[in-house]
């Protein structure tokens, strides 16, 4: 029987109520709400057939529930990333010990500052968001462990790339223009959000599921049309801290 793909969340703590970030609401995140969404997002990763393995709890890192930022994934080798946020430095290194246990281990050099949710890896190509948490030494970092071209793209506004832009699969691009340079992604069939829905444009597909937040009917239908089997999921309390569905897992290529 074919072993099923594994994904590694990390629940919040109470101290994710001090999570940094740039949203008005940012004031008002419930811990106690944030956790049972955080229980709603480990249902919805199983029930699209993946092993979710949680990793414990980190109270001196609020963040640190977006677990997706620590590393970048490659087929049989993890990167830990270099975080430029000072808060979150120290998070990669709490989360290498699970990675070890099943692939290579490398570290970017710390001048490399990269966020894993600066990266959209796609059959043909790996981008990486140009953000404020992710620079440009991180193009040439990440061009050594891959065969891939390496693009560049630049984050408009927003946290990271994936903030603004999600890749599906099937040449499929689900984008919010106006976060993200659309540019680099021409070649692509792409969704484009308005802008009172950017905050759909991180979404999870696994295999022909898209975990997706909820409130935005108008591309879910979309989605739906394309083919697409969406399962909806809150996620107000993490969108109060500048973070989205992929933030919450790291998981393993197949």
């Amino acid at each position: 029987m074919k072993q099923r793909q594994q994904a590694w969340v990390r629940p919040p703590t109470p101290s994710f109520v001090k999570a940094l970030s740039s949203h008005p609401d940012k004031g008002s995140i419930q811990f106690q709400k944030a956790l049972e969404q955080h229980q709603n997002y480990v249902i919805a990763l199983q029930q699209a057939g993946l092993q979710v393995k949680t990793l414990p709890p980190l109270e001196e890192f609020p963040d640190s529930v977006f677990i997706e930022d620590n590393a970048v994934l490659f087929p049989g080798k993890a990167l830990i990333c270099s975080m430029r946020a000072p808060s979150r430095q120290g998070e990669g290194a709490h989360t290498r010990p699970v990675l070890e246990t099943c692939m290579d281990i490398f570290e970017l050099d710390p001048s490399a500052h990269l966020d894993g949710g600066d990266v959209i890896q796609t059959e043909n190509a790996v981008y990486v968001g140009q953000s404020q948490r992710t620079g440009p030494e991180a193009i040439n970092a990440l061009e050594q462990h891959t065969d891939k071209p390496v693009i560049p793209v630049q984050v408009i506004k927003g946290l990271h790339l994936k903030t603004g832009a999600s890749y599906l699969g099937r040449n499929t691009l689900l984008i919010d223009p106006e976060s993200v340079d659309p540019e680099p992604f021409k070649e692509f069939d792409r969704l484009e959000t308005g802008s009172e829905e950017s905050y759909a444009a991180n979404c999870l597909a696994i295999q022909n599921k898209v975990i997706f937040a909820e409130g935005y009917p108008r591309l879910e239908e979309q989605l739906q049309e394309r083919g697409w089997d969406i399962q909806t999921i809150p996620m107000g309390e993490f969108e109060k801290a500048d973070g989205g569905i992929t933030c919450l897992s790291l998981i393993l290529p197949e």
